[in-house]
């Protein structure tokens, strides 16, 4: 699961909002811990580790104050492998803020998914992190610790 997953993870590029109201988020958040572990942390049975992985929502397209703010979000994510060989991955996804909440649709637009699967997790006053949840078919598993690289 993990590992499919890891092939829909993409790093954050915002759309435009309309409103000049201060965005909601930083620019761009680097993964800090897996299920409380710090990087690198095992990634799938063969021996992988997830070394890497960052939101970056841009610094001009960021959400603004729109009703409810959304756009496209990519997650970057670096698996080294066994032999050594680091797997580098970005996709695209959807997103959007509601009542104070970030959810991540990971499934990538225009993609057929049989399955529900999203980042979800609330959005503080100070935006120095974010911590997702990973619903799979509406069921919790690992949680991401996503720490800000530099406040704005």
């Amino acid at each position: 699961m993990k590992r499919a997953w890891l092939v829909l993870a993409a790093a954050v590029q915002l759309g435009c909002g309309t409103s000049t109201a201060p965005s909601q988020l930083s620019s761009s958040y680097f993964l800090s811990t897996l299920d409380g572990k710090p990087l690198p942390v095992p990634y799938g049975a063969d021996g992988s580790m997830l070394i890497a992985s960052m939101l970056d929502f841009g610094t001009l397209g960021r959400p603004r104050e729109t009703t409810p703010p959304q756009g496209t979000v990519r997650y970057v994510v670096d698996v080294q492998r066994p032999d050594q060989f680091i797997d580098h991955s970005e996709v695209d996804l959807n997103y959007a803020i509601e009542d104070g909440t970030l959810r991540i649709d990971l499934c990538p637009p225009l993609a057929l998914c049989l399955i529900a699967s999203e980042l979800v997790g609330p959005i503080k006053d100070d935006r120095a992190e974010l911590v997702l949840t990973h619903y799979l078919g509406g069921k919790a598993g690992s949680v991401y610790r996503f720490v800000a690289q530099l406040p704005d």
